[in-house]
């Protein structure tokens, strides 16, 4: 029933589905307190942001791919970008009817200091579990890892 929470009887399926969605609105929370995601409007724009960091310009299309939204997210997402300075639009040489998104240098200063917020908010989230629960939590994330599609390149 949505709104319940996993109990014991239910399997880990429930337990995952339970707890990931809470836990991220948690810890974009205590992020958006930080100055760099004040000023930001949806974690959406982050991971758009995000990707072209760490790819370099990259078509709209495929970066509505790799978030699995459709290409018209992606649209409304860049225009916020770039009216706030953060991304440019450039002409796709390989693809004259796409378009690439780029970052400005002032979106690269801001993801980056996006990213290192979110990391200390992290941090402050996980610093009360006793180290033994940390590295049983890394484990399980690192198998999670395998569920997730990797980037076709």
């Amino acid at each position: 029933m949505p709104g319940e929470v996993a109990g014991a009887n239910d399997g880990l399926e429930a337990w995952l589905v339970a707890t990931i969605p809470p836990l991220m609105r948690h810890l974009l929370a205590h992020a958006r307190r930080r100055p760099s995601w004040g000023e930001m409007t949806t974690y959406q724009q982050y991971n758009v942001l995000r990707i072209i960091d760490g790819e370099g310009p990259m078509a709209q299309g495929e970066i509505a791919r790799r978030l699995l939204v459709s290409a018209p997210v992606v649209t409304r997402q860049a225009t916020a970008l770039a009216d706030a300075g953060l991304v440019e639009r450039q002409p796709d040489v390989a693809d004259r009817r796409s378009i690439r998104l780029a970052l400005t240098a002032k979106g690269r200063r801001r993801v980056r200091a996006m990213r290192r917020e979110l990391l200390e908010a992290a941090g402050e989230l996980l610093a009360p579990l006793p180290e033994a629960q940390r590295a049983g939590l890394a484990t399980a994330l690192e198998q999670l890892r395998v569920l997730l599609p990797s980037p076709k390149r």
